[in-house]
């Protein structure tokens, strides 16, 4: 048994890595294999030797330090789940969606965009929701390939569509945006929205795919709920409340995202 477990990290790692040399070329993939494994292993041993003080509510995983994320550019130390790859923003998101937004009693389409591992278990409990998983790429098992500024649905077909830190990536935002208003039905649909933040104003726009930065193609500002309310929605700011002692158990923070729904036109000048 053991052996086939380590036969089975070798393959993970050999093509995680493959994929990296793909992407970013031999010299940053082999780069960024030293610095997963520098990191990785400490971890590894704590959860191992240590006792436990953290917990992942998604899928209930219980250890001493969640696993450092690590990119080319930047490394986030504590942060994703060994066994779900939960980083604190789906942990609070996967808390608000079950306590608050009672996702459970939800009913109609719902179109989910670049589908989490951490929070399909939620997905899979709303036995009333129609759930399309969507992404560009078929690496997240999705239910269709489509892209975010051109999807092929009927207008104002979703009563449930969740975005969650997608646009950073889309080539133009605002097309994305007017899809999702396209898609979006009348009175009932909600939008679920969130994107990371700098802690600036403006939004700062690369005009090319970032690899230092996960190939984000911007860092959005404050300014990202003008956006929202440019393209037609009613915003509403979300910040989950939870007590001290739970943000250390989850090793979670507070992060805003967005909870928006149709507004009756979209306002002249719009993006």
């Amino acid at each position: 048994m053991v052996y086939l477990r380590l036969d089975c990290l070798k393959t993970i790692m050999l093509n995680w890595f493959r994929s990296q040399v793909k992407e970013h070329g031999l010299a940053p993939a082999t780069q960024l294999l030293f610095r997963v494994v520098r990191y990785r292993i400490p971890v590894v041993l704590s959860n191992r030797l240590l006792s436990n003080k953290l917990e992942c509510p998604c899928c209930g995983w219980r250890g001493h330090r969640f696993l450092d994320y690590i990119e080319l550019g930047y490394r986030v130390p504590n942060a994703a789940c060994p066994r779900c790859d939960s980083h604190s923003r789906h942990r609070v998101l996967y808390l608000w969606l079950k306590n608050e937004f009672q996702i459970k009693k939800k009913s109609g389409r719902a179109l989910i965009f670049a589908p989490e591992q951490a929070l399909a278990p939620l997905w899979q409990s709303a036995r009333n929701l129609r759930v399309i998983r969507i992404d560009i790429e078929t690496t997240r098992g999705v239910d269709l390939l489509a892209d975010l500024m051109q999807l092929p649905f009927v207008d104002k077909s979703a009563e449930l569509i969740w975005c969650h830190h997608v646009l950073e990536q889309v080539e133009d935002d605002h097309a994305a945006l007017r899809e999702l208003y396209r898609l979006l039905t009348p009175t009932v649909g909600e939008l679920l929205v969130s994107v990371g933040y700098t802690g600036q104003e403006i939004t700062q726009e690369f005009g090319y795919a970032n690899k230092m930065l996960s190939g984000n193609r911007r860092l959005y500002g404050s300014d990202f709920d003008k956006r929202l309310e440019a393209a037609g929605f009613r915003v509403k700011p979300v910040t989950y409340d939870l007590s001290a002692e739970e943000c250390e158990r989850y090793g979670v923070y507070p992060e805003t995202f967005y909870h928006c729904t149709r507004s009756n036109s979209v306002p002249e000048g719009s993006v």
